[in-house]
């Protein structure tokens, strides 16, 4: 029964890190691919106790219990692979490519809609700020 803790939290470490990665990669769309990444986990997690009874059963405790360990382990390198290689994934994504382009534009015609008279008020509302504090 204890074993289940670290898995569990181990679970919990892999799929926060797969969230905060999408909410990253997909910035306007987060909610939309954090609600596909949850429907994914519930989908899984409905199947699998439905595929469990013919795995043991073919397979038997020993080794149905190792290849569920061994899914875990191989899978602990996901939240490492994110941060490594997360910035390459989105690269090489034409979806997020197409995201940062349109973040760019908005920030762009930010900047020529506020003109540099709004620059400098913004500027010296901010230093007043600061001397209030």
């Amino acid at each position: 029964m204890l074993a289940g803790v670290p898995f569990g939290v181990g679970f919990m470490l892999i799929f926060m890190a797969l969230l905060n990665y999408v909410t990253d990669a997909y910035e306007v769309f987060a909610a939309s691919a954090m609600s596909a990444t949850s429907c994914c986990r519930s989908i899984f997690g409905a199947l699998l106790p439905i595929a469990a009874r013919p795995m043991y059963s073919k397979m038997g405790i020993p080794w149905a219990t190792s290849l569920l360990g061994f899914l875990s382990l191989a899978m602990s390198v996901i939240p490492f692979a994110f941060i490594r290689y997360g910035d390459r994934i989105r690269a090489n994504s034409k979806f997020c490519q197409e995201l940062k382009e349109r973040k760019q534009l908005g920030e762009e015609q930010k900047r020529e809609h506020s003109g540099p008279d709004q620059d400098a008020r913004q500027n010296n509302d901010r230093m007043h700020s600061k001397e209030e504090v």
